[in-house]
This record gives C-alpha cells, sequence and structure tokens, in this order.
C-alpha cells in the first residue's frame, strides 16, 4: 500500500487444446515483428512482438535453442484524476521463459500481445497449430482509499493484482487485489475459475471463466459520491479473468473509518503440458512475446587426402533459410552457395593447382565470421611419371652392335 499524508480456463490438457475463442477480437492483420535480429544471424537471435494485438511468427526451421517469452501487460493505475498520484500503479503482467526446444523448429506461432488496458491488463497468448502454448495473465486495475465525501482526501493507493505467470504446466493463478489486505471488496485472482468479484456497496462483476483461450476480467464496481464517480480495478485478462474490485464505504481504519475503492485481481496463467518453463520479469506495460533462438552449424565432407585438381563436395547444414555464405580452404574463398528453404546446401570445388600442401579444414563463412569447418583434408604432391607405381611391363633394351663385336 502507497500511503501519503493527509490533503486537501476449465483445467487445460495441454498442447491437444483448442481454441475455442480468440483472446481479441481484431481485424487488422497478424504483426510482424517489432523488432528482430538480421537474416546472418548465427547465435542469440531474436524477435519482439510488443505491440498490442496479434501476431505470426514462423520459427526458422533450423533453429536450435528456441524459447519464447511471454509477458502479460500491467493493469491500469488507480485514476491520477482523483488521486493525483503519479506512484500509483497496476498490477504487473505476469511472465516465464519457456524453453521450446528443436521440436517446435520450423513451426508458425499465432497469438496476442496484451495490451494495458484502462482498466485492467490483457494477457498475451501464444499458439501453435491451432492449440494454446501459453497464456500469461495481466494485472487487475488499482484502487485507492480515502474519505471520499470530500475533495482530495485520499489516503493510499493500491496496485491490483499481479496477472499468473506460466512457469509450470496447467494453470497458475493469479492473485487478489489486496486493499486493506483480505479486504472482501478485493477482485479475486483468477484460476480455474473466474476470479471473484469484490463485494461492498458497488460489488465488482466475476472474472470470465476458462474457454481455452484468454478471457477478460471483470468490471470493477461503479459508485458516485458527491457527483464524481469511482470504479474498483478491472480485474486482469487471461486463461481465466480476475474479478473486478468494489466500491465499499465506512470500512473501519482504527478510531475511523474510510471509503475502499478496491483493487481488481490478476488473470491466470496456463503453460501446456509438456513444456518447461521459468520466471521472467514481470509486466509493468504493455505485454510482448519475444522469441529466441541459435542455429548449430555443422559443415562435413568425405573427402581425406586429395591433390592439385582434385574436387571436394562439402555438405552445409544447420543454417538459417536461403542464406548466402561462402566456403574457405587453406584461407582462400573455393566456392558460395545459398541455403535451401531447410537451411542445407551442397557445394564441390576444385583444389588449386598451386595448392600449398598440408591438411586444412574447409570452412563455411557467414558475415565474415567462421560458423563451420569440416575436418581436415590432406593435399599431398601429385605423383610424377618417376614416381608411378611397377605396372609389371618390361622395359624396352637399347643395343648398339658394331662389327668388332661380332
Amino acid at each position: 500500500m502507497r500511503r501519503r499524508p493527509l490533503r486537501s480456463l476449465l483445467p487445460a490438457t495441454g498442447l491437444a487444446l483448442a481454441l475455442a475463442a480468440a483472446a481479441v477480437a481484431c481485424s487488422v492483420a497478424p504483426a510482424s515483428a517489432d523488432s528482430s535480429s538480421p537474416s546472418t544471424c548465427i547465435t542469440g537471435c531474436s524477435a519482439v512482438f510488443d505491440t498490442a494485438g496479434p501476431f505470426t511468427f514462423a520459427a526458422p526451421p533450423a533453429a536450435t535453442q528456441l524459447t519464447a517469452t511471454v509477458v502479460g501487460a500491467s493493469g491500469a493505475p488507480a485514476s491520477f484524476a482523483i488521486t493525483n498520484d503519479h506512484t500509483a500503479v497496476g498490477g504487473a503482467g505476469g511472465a516465464a521463459t519457456i524453453d521450446l526446444g528443436a521440436a517446435f523448429a520450423g513451426h508458425t506461432f499465432h497469438g496476442t500481445v496484451g495490451a494495458a488496458g484502462s482498466g485492467s491488463g490483457s494477457g498475451s497468448e501464444l499458439d501453435s497449430a491451432g492449440s494454446v502454448v501459453a497464456i500469461a495473465g495481466g494485472g487487475g486495475g488499482g484502487g485507492y482509499a480515502g474519505l471520499l465525501d470530500l475533495p482530495g482526501q485520499i489516503f493510499a493507493t493500491y496496485p491490483g493484482g499481479a496477472g499468473g505467470s506460466p512457469v509450470a504446466p496447467g494453470v497458475t493463478a493469479g492473485t487478489a487485489g489486496a486493499a486493506f489486505g483480505s479486504l472482501s471488496a478485493n477482485g479475486g485472482g483468477g484460476s480455474g475459475a473466474g476470479g471473484l468479484g469484490g463485494s461492498g456497496d458497488a460489488p465488482g462483476a466475476p472474472g470470465n471463466a476458462p474457454t481455452g483461450s484468454a478471457v477478460l476480467g471483470g468490471a470493477g464496481g461503479s459508485l458516485a459520491i458527491n457527483g464524481t464517480t469511482h470504479i474498483g480495478g478491472a480485474g486482469g485478462a487471461g486463461y481465466a479473468g480476475g474479478g473486478g474490485g468494489a466500491v465499499v464505504r465506512n470500512v473501519p481504519n482504527g478510531d475511523d473509518s474510510v471509503d475502499v475503492v478496491a483493487p481488481g485481481g490478476g488473470g491466470s496463467a496456463f503453460l501446456a503440458t509438456g513444456l518447461t518453463a521459468s520466471a521472467a520479469t514481470a509486466g509493468t506495460g504493455a505485454g510482448s512475446v519475444t522469441f529466441t533462438w541459435s542455429f548449430s552449424p555443422a559443415a562435413t565432407t568425405t573427402a581425406t587426402t586429395v591433390q592439385p585438381g582434385d574436387t571436394i563436395t562439402v555438405r552445409v547444414s544447420g543454417l538459417p533459410a536461403n542464406l548466402l555464405f561462402t566456403e574457405t580452404f587453406a584461407g582462400a574463398t573455393v566456392a558460395s552457395a545459398t541455403t535451401d528453404a531447410a537451411g542445407v546446401a551442397t557445394v564441390t570445388f576444385a583444389v588449386a593447382a598451386g595448392q600449398a600442401l598440408g591438411s586444412f579444414p574447409v570452412q563455411t563463412i557467414v558475415a565474415g565470421s567462421v560458423v563451420a569447418s569440416t575436418s581436415a583434408v590432406t593435399v599431398v604432391a601429385a605423383a610424377s611419371t618417376a614416381e608411378l607405381a611397377d605396372t609389371g611391363s618390361v622395359p624396352s633394351l637399347r643395343c648398339c652392335s658394331s662389327p668388332s663385336a661380332l
């Protein structure tokens, strides 16, 4: 609680869970990444979606170490027009980094980035192949307390409940609002069911029940006092919505009583069965979905010992699709090629006539860096006529005769 001086889804079944409803009804086309690594990126690559609304992402077919960090949006702060409190905040959005691994390489993901709404935070959702992979719950809207019959008599503000973070398979509940501790006016956190609406003079609405996709939280209660309308914090969106906060008057507070406009609860989270995840930095604004991945390039050849003029064939795999690369041998560029849609290519080159003798790997170069090498290939001198192996033929004899020898 921030105090200031007195002043004037039904339980989920994992990746088999079918989408039953869209998280946000939106007519605009799915967005491309707001920022992404260049096409030549090999390690530590990323694509960030942080504009609220739908998105689509195609994971590279040869990607390894693929993760997705899903962050729900925070709830709205208590009304500044009423509280005049710049430090007031909404509940934090849930967040987790999900280890997708190579099994999801080549998959196309769809989803929605949550918006920090005027009442509650929207959950962020990640889907693949028509099933929900993860939902990060949105935070509940903030609340406040004071003497609402009097202008400017706001004593404290309260953040909404935090959205659930999808750190374990199944459902993770959001937290309830926390005005005056466990006051019944606080909106309840979503769980496997919608969060309870707060009770009071103007009750909050319960959060929506799970449908298999992200759903909205409940609206906060609304009560007009001396011409000013006070609205409880809305529940955060998520797998199940958080409950809206109520407006309740004359709450005991020591020797006095105060009026409370209670915060909303956070929406719950969901993670599909079979996946693992770890906690990430909670959402403090709009939500986001960030993908990270790396590649594990490999270069192989069956050549072991060659002579100048011989050809060497190299198979390169594990690169980004449609990527131009070069091959070097003993420090010289010997070939270039472009990978196919699977990140694979085969190149062949001839060993130069003047190639120095010795053992050298064939190296794959992307954007000036070596990303893969074959085992060493040994270059030996071409055999001369005198060094040819014996073929079994009899050499001709030359004999010069003279009369004196007869």
